[in-house]
Order: structure tokens, then C-alpha cells, then sequence
């Protein structure tokens, strides 16, 4: 459970607008908050109140932390390109990561209009519940927030209380603002890094629509984008370097002074010197002397030369090609040892099963997993047992006939039954989420186990048998690596 809500109060669009305008001419926080101190007196004449609705305003534009601050001062260079209308993608990307309560409202929305065109307060305040606790402040904060969307023309209110519907969709001509937004929802979010179709279709993000694709994304600055696997593209953020700290000057020597200059020996009065005779030209010396030969440079050190951002990619790239054969080859080997039946009636979708398993297509594996059971089962039901005139069309039930009839243990029927009542829980997970990717990956496995097992107990007859020559020649139809 989250503990700091933060914005638990109706903000104005207006009051953002205001704040921008004077952002652009100064930074001063004393300064700004005074200005809103003052613009808010008509609409909350409680000092308190005003003081808190400004204190909301003013983190949303300036409480931004240090290691996100350059996407603040990207919005504020985009404030001379975007029109009037345009400003509610500022407003709404800062808000976004100003306020977490904020992000996971918005989040439970554009989840709910994605499957109906209209919603309640108490829609959203029963799923913010899980999330944040069940307290009086997260009821009364959703509450509120929803009026905020209102004011922005993000939604739009009915004729019933506590009632919404979405109030269009928002449109700009600016590459540059829809991929800042996009930035600042991958920098608000808690994942390293989102599958590329995701990130055009994140949930809080409802209320606008993109013109952009996976292309624009590869040419941002601020994201990297790398392939996983054969063909999901993954985008990371990618944070600007802090610029060096300056290097201090170095400091000047003191200039000794003319009395250190002039300090005298260790005993008094001045320093006898021998006179040195004039040796005259014509005079010659008997001892030879030798010239010393100055010391040679050391060589220059050579300059290494500097890695390239092609070479760094391509060896990323080069990296997660490895990374993923290996992978791909681990998950090839336990899918290849599931499956025994070289001649069973469901050969080929077993075979697909694992080929999905291998290469990563976890929510298709699941998917087809279960028809696969499911027509297995049937089949068999329908063959082995007698017909009746009413007949149950439901698994379970088929599953309880082939158990009585002794052709299914009561150890697969368990698994199958387990199976079967948990057969949706994989469908909100999502591959970008780690211990979501794990969850899938387990599921994905469990049910092809699951399916060697099935095959074995209704098909003994088509087992390799150990006297079998023809069986032993013929191998099981394999899954290319």
C-alpha cells in the first residue's frame, strides 16, 4: 500500500495556465507561490486551503526530483511551439509524474473505457482501494480528481451523480510533444523498459491520441530501442548525462614577501664568498670532460580512439541476439522433451505449442495449451464413451466421465481441473513486467507438461514400445531450433 496521495483537492486547468505563463518569465518558488497566493484569492478565499491548492500547483511544475528535472525543462522548450490547447500534454505528462495516486487513477480509467464508454466514482475508488488502502482519503481523492479530468475537458459528467463519460480524444500536429509525453509516462511508470505497441497504447494516457509509431520512436533521443526475441522491440529510457562538476581554479602562489626574500642564513651578517680567479682564454685545461647526453622523450602516447554510438549498438545488438539464442535453445530442449507420441492424432498443434513456447510467444502458447486440452479431451469422450440422448457439453463434466470410465488418473484430472478454473488468470499479465514474464513463462511450461501427460494416459497405444522396430525408426515429429 502507497502512503502520500498528495493531490487530494479540485485543480484548476486555469490556475496551470496561469502558473506556465509566469514560469516562463521567472523561477523563483517564493515568487511563484506568492503570484498563485494571489490569483487564487478570488476562488478560495481560505488561506489554507489556497495554500495547499498552491503548494499541488506548484509541484506539479516545479517539485520535480533532480534526475527528472530535464524532462521539466524540455516542456518549457516546447511551450513557444504548442498552442493554447496543446498545453494540457504538459499539464497532463507533469502531473503524471509529479503524483503517483494521480498516474494510477488515471491508469484505472483508461483500463475501464477500453471495454465500456461509460463509468462510476465507484468504479474507480473499488480498484484504487487495492492499491492505496481502504481509507476515507483515497475515496475522497478520486472523487476529487475525477472533477479535476472535468475541468481539463478530459471527461465529461451525465445527468447521474458520479457518472462519466470520455469527452473526446485530444490531437496535436507535434511529433516533439506526443513523444515528450510518451517519456514522461515510461519515466512515471515503474518498468525499466515497455514493449514499443504497448508504449503507443499505455492506458493513462487515455485521454490523447497518437499519430506516431514504433519509427519516430527509434529516432528520439531519449529512448533506446533494442529488439528481444524475433520480433518484440523493447524501449528503455534513456537519461541525459549531468554535465562534469566545474574544475576549481587552481590557486595562485603567494608571493613571499620582500623580508622572506631577504631572510639571512642561519648565523648573522652576510655570506662569505671565495673569490673565483679569471681563468684567461689561452689557458687550457688537462682534465677532459664529458658532455652528458640529455634524457630522450618518452613516446607519445597514442590516442584511443573513441567508441562510436553504431559500435555501442551494435554490440548491444549483438549481445541480445546471444542472450536470446541461448534462451530460445534452453526453452527448445524442455519443450522437446515433453512430447512422446510420434504418431498421436494431435501431432501438429503439439508441435506449434512448442514452437511458441520456444520462441517467447507465451500468451500464445497458454492460449493454445488449453484448445489444445480441451480438444483432446472432447475427442476422446466422444469416442470412447457410450452416447447418450443429453449428453454434458462441459469439461469438467467430460473430465468426471473419463475418470469413472478408468481412462484418466485421478493425478491428471486434478491438474486438468486446476488447470481449467484458472484458465483467464494469465491474460492480464504483461511480458514487459518481470515477475509478470515469470508468471507466464511458469504457466507456459505447467500446461505443455500438462499436455505430455494427457497425450501418454489417453494415447498408450501410439508409445514407441521396446520391440518395436518400427516405432524405434520412426523419431517424433521435431520443433527446428
Amino acid at each position: 500500500m502507497r502512503n502520500s496521495i498528495g493531490i487530494d483537492r479540485k485543480i484548476k486547468r486555469a490556475w496551470l495556465d496561469a502558473l506556465l505563463d509566469r514560469l516562463v518569465q521567472t523561477q523563483d518558488e517564493p515568487e511563484l507561490r506568492a503570484f498563485l497566493d494571489d490569483r487564487l484569492k478570488a476562488e478560495l478565499p481560505g488561506k489554507e486551503s489556497r495554500a495547499k491548492s498552491a503548494g499541488i500547483v506548484l509541484r506539479i511544475w516545479c517539485g520535480i526530483p533532480k534526475d527528472r528535472q530535464y524532462l521539466r525543462d524540455k516542456a518549457l522548450a516546447l511551450v513557444p511551439q504548442v498552442s493554447g490547447p496543446d498545453r494540457i500534454w504538459l499539464h497532463w505528462g507533469l502531473t503524471v509524474l509529479a503524483y503517483p495516486f494521480f498516474r494510477d487513477a488515471a491508469e484505472v480509467v483508461g483500463r475501464v473505457l477500453t471495454l465500456q464508454d461509460d463509468f462510476t466514482t465507484a468504479h474507480v475508488q473499488a480498484r484504487l482501494l487495492t492499491t492505496w488502502g481502504d481509507r476515507a482519503t483515497t475515496k475522497e481523492a478520486s472523487q476529487k480528481l475525477l472533477t479535476t479530468l472535468v475541468d481539463w475537458g478530459v471527461l465529461r459528467s451525465t445527468d447521474k451523480k458520479g457518472h462519466f463519460l470520455l469527452a473526446g480524444k485530444m490531437r496535436t500536429e507535434s511529433p516533439s510533444l506526443q513523444l515528450w509525453m510518451l517519456e514522461t509516462m515510461l519515466a512515471a511508470g515503474t518498468a525499466q523498459e515497455v514493449e514499443a505497441q504497448q508504449l503507443l497504447r499505455l492506458p493513462e494516457a487515455f485521454p490523447f491520441a497518437l499519430s506516431i509509431g514504433v519509427g519516430e520512436l527509434r529516432k528520439h533521443d531519449g529512448f533506446h530501442v533494442h529488439r528481444q526475441g524475433l520480433d518484440m522491440e523493447m524501449v528503455a529510457r534513456r537519461v541525459p548525462k549531468a554535465p562534469p562538476p566545474p574544475v576549481p581554479a587552481p590557486k595562485k602562489a603567494a608571493k613571499r614577501s620582500a623580508a622572506a626574500s631577504r631572510q639571512l642564513p642561519l648565523f648573522d651578517g652576510p655570506v662569505a664568498r671565495a673569490p673565483v680567479p679569471e681563468r684567461k682564454p689561452s689557458e687550457a685545461t688537462s682534465v677532459p670532460t664529458t658532455v652528458s647526453r640529455p634524457a630522450e622523450p618518452p613516446p607519445p602516447a597514442q590516442p584511443v580512439p573513441p567508441v562510436s554510438e553504431r559500435d555501442r549498438v551494435a554490440q548491444a545488438i549483438q549481445d541480445d541476439v546471444a542472450r536470446t539464442a541461448l534462451e530460445r535453445a534452453d526453452r527448445f530442449l524442455q519443450a522437446k522433451a515433453l512430447f512422446v507420441v510420434p504418431d498421436g492424432p494431435f501431432a501438429a498443434p503439439l508441435a506449434e505449442c512448442a514452437e511458441l513456447f520456444r520462441d517467447g510467444h507465451y500468451h500464445g502458447c497458454i492460449a493454445l495449451t488449453q484448445a489444445v486440452i480441451e480438444a483432446i479431451v472432447r475427442h476422446v469422450w466422444q469416442a470412447k464413451l457410450p452416447k447418450r440422448k443429453k449428453q454434458p457439453d462441459k469439461l469438467e463434466d467430460h473430465l468426471a466421465a473419463l475418470h469413472k470410465a478408468s481412462f484418466m488418473s485421478a493425478d491428471c484430472k486434478s491438474k486438468l481441473d486446476a488447470m481449467w478454473s484458472a484458465r483467464h488468470a494469465y491474460t492480464g499479465l504483461d511480458l514487459a513486467v518481470p515477475a509478470d514474464r515469470q508468471a507466464l513463462y511458469d504457466t507456459a511450461l505447467t500446461n505443455l507438461r500438462l499436455l505430455g501427460d494427457l497425450e501418454q494416459e489417453l494415447f498408450p497405444s501410439s508409445l514407441p514400445q521396446p520391440g518395436n522396430a518400427t516405432a524405434q525408426a520412426k523419431p517424433h515429429q521435431d520443433v527446428p531450433l
